[in-house]
């Protein structure tokens, strides 16, 4: 099964690497993700992230004077987006102490976990190899699609 199949008429959350594979063009992932991208718009897949996301994918382009990216993400990310963006609470807080306290992760993916696991998403879609440590059937390897 597709990528694309797995993901309509669920909740997924979305980690770094698939908005700057996206929005920077980074192929062959681009190719890939787009049409999750074009789902969410359509709205037959709800996409929820974090500002941890927001704050990863703005660093960069930020460092490097990159106004047009910039301005991409902020429309990525806006108040008419489709992707929900969501805070850190105190729910959160105490569960990414706890993800951090049994696997190690860095404060930054256990905050991602974290937020994802309160949104109870169907699968979490990421490139980072290290969130294999959680042994979870939702957690979703971009490379393993391509």
């Amino acid at each position: 099964m597709g990528l694309i199949n797995m993901l309509q008429e669920k909740t997924v959350f979305f980690d770094t690497a698939p908005f700057i594979y996206v929005f920077e063009t980074k192929l062959p992932y681009k190719k890939l993700l787009t049409p999750v991208f074009l789902a969410v718009d359509a709205g037959t897949i709800r996409a929820v992230s974090s500002l941890i996301t927001v704050v990863e994918v703005l660093s960069k382009p930020y460092g490097l004077e990159q106004r047009d990216l910039i301005e991409t993400y902020r429309q990525v990310f806006g108040r008419s987006s489709k992707i929900d963006v969501l805070p850190l609470t105190l729910e959160t807080a105490d569960l990414t102490a706890q993800v951090r306290g049994k696997y190690d992760l860095k404060t930054p993916d256990a905050i991602q976990w974290a937020t994802a696991v309160l949104q109870n998403v169907d699968y979490f879609l990421t490139n980072d190899k290290r969130f294999k440590i959680l042994n979870d059937d939702r957690v979703l390897i971009v490379d393993e699609y391509l």
